[in-house]
């Protein structure tokens, strides 16, 4: 790897800073599917690469969203559930 490349990396990892406001506006699939496709390459343990990846948009996503809430809900005012859960695992 030259100095440039190092350098390159190097701003990436130091320049990235995490999202926490989100515009309401679409994504284009496309540029969905070349994150993802630069996301495949991560390396994995062993490169067992342990995960899946589905898109979900519209009405299906805002039905997931909706559950995805209400269950995070119920965890949180029942600990017991968590534990449960937490076992399961």
């Amino acid at each position: 790897m030259n100095l440039e490349q190092v350098r390159y990396v190097d701003d990436a990892i130091t320049s990235r800073h995490s999202v926490r406001a989100f515009l309401n506006k679409p994504v284009d699939l496309q540029i969905i599917k070349d994150i993802l496709t630069v996301a495949s390459r991560a390396p994995s343990g062993t490169n067992t690469q342990p995960w899946k990846v589905y898109v979900v948009t519209g009405k299906k996503r805002d039905e997931m969203v909706q559950r995805v809430c209400k269950a995070q809900i119920e965890l949180f005012t029942q600990p017991e559930l968590a534990r449960a859960c937490h076992q399961l695992a």
